[in-house]
């Protein structure tokens, strides 16, 4: 039976379709998933009925708050933590008012005789509005300041 039996060769026009299909498939289900997932969300955050206003704030990564920034009063290097020769980040957690205020402020680490200043720094920063659906929102955020001394 193996002897007389002859594969089957796909032309490379064929062969190219069957992949672009595949691709497409594969995208369409990886959007579709997206698109879930973001609508799962909202749901979660908010009231059903209206998944565009969620009841608290939003987690929004760092990078992209980063790009959101309209004022950024850089931090005063602390004259007793420069002549210590300290240097780092500080993290704070950040909750950004639906007009980009800064409304709350936290520190999460970073060396104790830079935070102060780091957040007095950052409480006169003043974000874009981030918006929702078009609506704007309260964002929970991470903001990462950090000191070096130049040699």
């Amino acid at each position: 039976m193996r002897l007389t039996h002859v594969p089957v060769q796909l032309s490379p026009l064929r062969r190219v379709a069957t992949i672009a299909a595949g691709i497409l498939l594969g995208a369409g289900i990886a959007a579709t998933t997206i698109v879930l997932s973001v609508h799962v969300d909202a749901l979660a955050a908010g009231d059903e009925h209206h998944p565009s206003q969620p009841n608290g704030p939003i987690n929004v990564k760092a990078d992209i708050m980063q790009n959101q920034i309209v004022k950024k009063v850089t931090p005063v290097y602390p004259p007793e933590a420069k002549k210590a020769r300290i240097q780092g980040k500080v993290l704070l957690n950040a909750i950004i008012g639906k007009t980009g205020e800064v409304e709350n402020l936290k520190v999460s680490s970073g060396d104790p005789m830079l935070q102060q200043s780091a957040m007095e720094a950052v409480r006169q920063w003043t974000y874009k509005p981030f918006l929702l659906n078009g609506q704007p929102v309260e964002v929970k955020t991470t903001i990462t300041v950090t000191y070096t001394l130049k040699k």
